[in-house]
C-alpha cells in the first residue's frame, strides 16, 4: 500500500509537471517535448531533490523508482511500435531516393567520429572502470549521431511542411538515421552483456532471426486485418489487444537476449505492413496515453537520474562545451556538406542542420539503456541530457532562419505545381486537399 501511494503520487506529479512545461514550452515557441524533458530535469535532484529532500525522497524513493522504470519502459516499447509503424518511404525519383540515404549516413558518421573524438577527450575523467575504451568511445558517438524522427515528423506536419521536398527528404533521413542508430546500439548492448565479440553473437544473432521473421510474418498475419480496420475506420478491441500483446512479447524477448524492449516495440513496427490509414487510427487510440502518461514518467526517471547541482563547476562545463561542440556542429557540417553537394540553397541545408539536430525523446532512450547497461555514469548521463535538451531546443530555431511563413508557402506550393499539374490553378490550397480532390 505505501508503494501504491507513492507511485500515485509520483505519477500525478509527473503528468502534472509534464503538462506545465509542455505549455510554457509551446508559449515561447518551442516543441511540447522541450518542456516535458525540462520538468523531468525539475523533477530530479538538480530542483525539486535541492528545494525539498524530505517531500522528492518520498515521493521518488528508491523502492518507487523501479516502478516508474517498469511503466516507463513499456510505455516506450508502444511508442516505439507506433514509431517504427509511421517509417514509410516512396521516393518519386532515384535522387529522391538517393539524397535521403546519403543525409542520414553522413548524419551518422559525421557524429559518430565527432562523439568518438569527444570520448578520447572525457574518457579519463567519465569512462566508468571496467568499461572498454572502444565501447565507450561507440557509445558516445552512437549517443550524438540519434535524430528524433517522432519529433522530425511532428514539428513538419504542424508547419504543413511534410508535403513538400524539404519535408520529405528530412523525414526520410531522419528514419534512416534513427534505424542505423539503433543497431548501433544493439551492438553496444551485446557488447556490454558479453564483454567481447565473440560473446556477443549470443544477442545479435537471436536478434537477427526475430528482425527477419518479423520482416515475414507480420505482413502475411496482420495485412487483412488491417485493411479491414481502415475500411470500417475503427480498430475492434480483437486486432488492438493482438498488436499490444504482439509488442509485448516481443519487449519481453528482446530484453531476455539484452537489446532492450524498445528494440521489439520498433521492429513490429517497421515491420508490419504500410497500409495507407492504419497509422492514423492506431495513434488516435493509443497515442494520447503513451503521449500524456508513459513518457512524461520516461522523462522523469531521466531527470532522477539528472544531477546538475555540479553544473556551474570548471571540469564539468567544460566537458559540457566539448561535447555540445560535437554533437551540434557535427549535424549541421553533415547537413551543409550533402545538401550544398546536391545544389540545395544554403538557408534550406542550414534548415535541415537545425533539424536533424532534434535529438528529443531518441537520445534519452539511448542513454538511459546506456547508463542501465554501465557504460556510462551518471555524471556523463547528466551532460548528455542537457545535450538533448538544449540541441532539441535550437532546432526549430535553427530551421526558422529560412523557412518564414512566405518560404513555406512557396515550398508547399512548388511541391503541389509538380505533384498535381492538372488541379493547381495558383490558389492556395494546401497539398492534403488537393490529394483529397485527386
Amino acid at each position: 500500500m505505501q508503494t501504491l501511494l507513492a507511485v500515485t503520487a509520483a505519477l500525478f506529479i509527473i503528468i502534472v509537471a509534464a503538462q506545465v512545461c509542455g505549455r510554457v514550452a509551446t508559449r515561447v515557441g518551442q516543441p511540447a517535448v522541450v518542456g516535458e524533458m525540462v520538468s523531468g530535469i525539475l523533477l530530479g535532484p538538480t530542483v525539486l531533490g535541492a528545494l525539498a529532500p524530505g517531500f522528492s525522497g518520498y515521493v521518488f524513493s528508491e523502492s518507487t523508482k523501479p516502478t516508474l522504470y517498469v511503466i516507463a519502459m513499456v510505455g516506450l516499447s508502444l511508442y516505439m511500435f507506433l514509431v517504427g509503424l509511421e517509417h514509410e518511404h516512396h521516393p518519386s525519383s532515384r535522387k529522391d531516393a538517393v539524397l535521403p540515404i546519403v543525409l542520414a549516413v553522413a548524419g551518422l558518421v559525421f557524429p559518430l567520429l565527432a562523439g568518438g573524438a569527444a570520448a578520447l577527450y572525457l574518457e579519463g575523467d567519465f569512462r566508468p572502470e571496467g568499461v572498454d575504451l572502444p565501447l565507450f568511445v561507440l557509445f558516445v558517438g552512437g549517443a550524438l549521431s540519434v535524430t528524433a524522427f517522432p519529433m522530425l515528423a511532428r514539428v513538419l506536419q504542424e508547419r504543413r511542411m511534410m508535403q513538400t521536398d524539404f519535408g520529405g527528404v528530412a523525414t526520410r533521413a531522419a528514419a534512416v538515421d534513427d534505424a542505423m542508430a539503433w543497431c548501433i546500439l544493439a551492438v553496444v548492448g551485446a557488447l556490454a552483456v558479453h564483454g567481447n565479440w565473440l560473446g556477443s553473437w549470443r544477442t545479435i544473432v537471436p536478434a537477427a532471426v526475430f528482425a527477419v521473421a518479423a520482416f515475414v510474418l507480420l505482413p502475411r498475419i496482420f495485412r487483412k486485418p488491417m485493411q479491414r480496420a481502415v475500411h470500417a475506420g475503427q480498430i475492434d478491441d480483437r486486432l488492438l489487444v493482438t498488436l499490444l500483446a504482439l509488442v509485448l512479447a516481443a519487449g519481453w524477448f528482446t530484453d531476455y537476449i539484452g537489446i532492450y524492449s524498445v528494440f521489439g516495440g520498433f521492429i513490429c513496427g517497421m515491420a508490419l505492413p504500410k497500409v495507407r490509414g492504419f497509422s492514423e487510427l492506431l495513434n488516435g487510440r493509443v497515442m494520447q496515453v503513451v503521449r500524456c502518461l508513459f513518457l512524461p514518467t520516461f522523462f522523469a526517471f531521466s531527470g532522477l537520474n539528472t544531477d546538475l547541482t555540479s553544473a556551474f563547476n570548471a571540469d564539468y562545463l567544460l566537458a559540457f562545451a566539448v561535447v555540445f561542440v560535437a554533437a551540434f556542429a557535427s549535424k549541421a557540417i553533415a547537413s551543409l556538406s550533402v545538401l550544398r553537394a546536391f545544389r540545395w540553397s544554403w538557408g534550406e541545408s542550414i534548415a535541415m542542420g537545425g533539424l536533424m539536430n532534434a535529438r528529443g525523446l531518441m537520445i534519452l532512450i539511448f542513454i538511459n539503456i546506456g547508463l542501465a547497461l554501465g557504460v556510462i555514469e551518471t555524471q556523463l548521463f547528466s551532460i548528455l541530457v542537457l545535450i538533448a535538451v538544449l540541441t532539441t531546443a535550437l532546432a526549430v530555431p535553427a530551421y526558422r532562419v529560412h523557412f518564414t511563413a512566405d518560404r513555406e508557402q512557396a515550398a508547399r506550393e512548388s511541391w503541389a505545381v509538380r505533384r498535381f499539374p492538372d488541379d493547381y490553378r495558383g490558389d492556395l490550397l494546401n497539398p492534403p486537399e488537393m490529394a483529397a480532390k485527386k
